[in-house]
């Protein structure tokens, strides 16, 4: 976009293990060749070009200076990360970042901290942390003012427990004790994510008693918004009482209260705008963002304070385009796609009122 003054474009893209060689991701084996890594670097330039984000979160990030390098190519000058991606032994890493870039000047940043109070609260292990930390920043867009910006790439799904199957499983002890640890796993991983979700909720909260600005959340969040541990995240948008209170019944000022803590998916936020639907006549279908074993599910989301809601009756923008750019993901060319990302990056733009 031409003129900031009028409109922005928001993007969060999860790059898969985006690590320059000759480093490896989790395992030794796992290195790019110099074929790989070039054919990675044009793909993401291409569809970053193709795209033309303002404000982009990125997760899967191992090499932050190689992405920092190419997003100011392609006209992001400005780059921050908050971590520094693990290694594990050698030049093999096991923990990436996420990183935000910018076309507008990124006036602040810092990691997200977990809430001492909330950890005593949930009754949480002292050392509990972020599994990757998140981003908090804010950025000058001019015309519009300042916005505050988290970047979050929460915990999979993946099981917490995992261990090495034997080639043969021979007997019913082995088979239990495997069930057992994916099972167990999985809801450690479910716990995890649901209290980074808490504490990312309660880091918003707190930020907007410190001082009222455009919120945004970009990320990775590993489940479906309509899951219980990412509900807390968008709770207020479905609140119906306040107590023994219906909140339809509240006066007008109270219920301003009450969305000044709310969060809204953007994609139902979006207004005028059909290019996202798989089925133009029913708006409760979207794209998947990430496939697995042939299920498609929406993993990647954009989330918006009431700023952008155009029901909100001092909305200072809406939310007018949503789109998945899922074509390497449907229609995979491995000639053009073979060092793509697993998932989809999400766009939004967004119109400023006057």
């Amino acid at each position: 976009m031409d003129n900031y003054t009028t409109g922005f474009r928001v993007c969060t893209f999860n790059l898969l293990n985006y690590i320059e060689p000759p480093n490896a991701y989790y395992e030794q084996e796992n290195i790019y060749s110099e074929s790989q890594w070039v054919k990675k670097e044009q793909w993401l330039s291409k569809k970053l070009s193709e795209m033309t984000p303002d404000i982009i979160g990125f997760q899967e990030v191992f090499s932050p200076e190689a992405l920092k390098e190419l997003t100011q190519r392609v006209g992001l000058p400005y780059f921050k990360t908050v971590a520094e991606p693990r290694i594990d032994i050698g030049h093999v890493y096991d923990k990436p970042v996420v990183a935000l870039a910018s076309k507008f000047p990124i006036v602040s940043v810092e990691a997200v901290t977990f809430s001492d109070h909330l950890v005593h609260e949930l009754k949480l292990q002292d050392d509990f942390s972020f599994s990757r930390p998140p981003i908090r920043a804010e950025i000058a867009i001019e015309g519009f003012g300042t916005v505050l910006v988290y970047v979050l790439h929460l915990k999979s799904k993946r099981s917490q427990f995992e261990r090495d199957l034997p080639e043969t499983l021979g007997s019913d002890d082995a088979i239990r004790a495997h069930m057992l640890a994916e099972i167990h796993g999985r809801w450690a991983s479910n716990i995890q994510r649901g209290t980074e979700a808490s504490m990312i909720y309660q880091d918003y909260v707190e930020q907007m008693c410190v001082k009222e600005r455009p919120t945004m959340i970009l990320g990775d969040l590993n489940d479906t918004i309509e899951s219980a541990a990412l509900q807390q995240l968008v709770a207020g948008r479905g609140m119906d009482k306040l107590g023994p209170r219906y909140i339809s019944s509240l006066p007008t000022e109270v219920r301003r209260f009450i969305e000044r803590y709310s969060l809204f998916d953007s994609f139902d936020l979006t207004v005028h705008s059909d290019i996202h639907l798989e089925n133009h006549s029913d708006k409760t279908k979207r794209k998947p963002t990430h496939y697995f074993a042939n299920k498609g599910n929406t993993l990647d989301y954009i989330l918006l304070s009431k700023d952008f809601n155009s029901e909100y009756d001092h909305s200072l923008a809406e939310v007018t385009n949503y789109q998945v750019h899922s074509e390497h993901l449907e229609n995979h060319s491995n000639e053009t796609d073979s060092e793509c990302s697993d998932h989809a990056p999400v766009t939004i733009d967004i119109e400023i009122r006057f």
